[in-house]
């Protein structure tokens, strides 16, 4: 039960990333698409998207 939790929680987590950069619109990354790339490399450019942008 655990490890199903974790799952939907890691899938919730990188659809919140992935609609945060939709919003920032940010489609792609090195010309993959957003919604084929690991939670980790979301991750990343979610948090380089906010340091550029960080006044």
């Amino acid at each position: 039960m655990a490890i199903l939790y974790k799952a939907v929680q890691q899938d919730m987590k990188r659809k919140f990333i992935i609609q945060q950069l939709e919003n920032a619109d940010i489609k792609e990354h090195q010309k993959q698409s957003i919604y084929e790339l690991e939670y980790r490399t979301l991750r990343y450019l979610l948090s380089l998207h906010r340091i550029q942008n960080e006044v």
